[in-house]
């Protein structure tokens, strides 16, 4: 599970990069937003590993569980604002 997190923060780090590359204009915080979503994935990845787990069995899970959650939140807030933005701007 936990490198299907890092993929999946690899993407949300990358959002950005690509929208700069493609020079879409007036997304800043929404793409800050999906941004921070891919940290929020990094943290959950690292709550995964095994040598976490070892020192803190009760709160790995728990704190993946919580990190996994605010990054989705995150991530949604940000491609709905940005869907909107992009939308208005039309």
């Amino acid at each position: 599970m936990a490198v299907d997190l890092l993929w999946l923060a690899f993407f949300a780090l990358l959002v950005p990069v690509l929208a700069e590359y493609g020079k879409i204009k007036g997304l800043a915080k929404p793409l800050g937003f999906i941004a921070g979503s891919g940290l929020f994935f990094l943290l959950a990845a690292g709550f995964e590993t095994s040598l976490w787990m070892m020192y803190a069995a009760a709160y790995g899970p728990l704190g993946s569980a919580l990190f996994q959650f605010l990054g989705w939140i995150l991530l949604l807030v940000g491609a709905l604002w940005g869907v909107v933005t992009l939308l208005q701007n039309k």
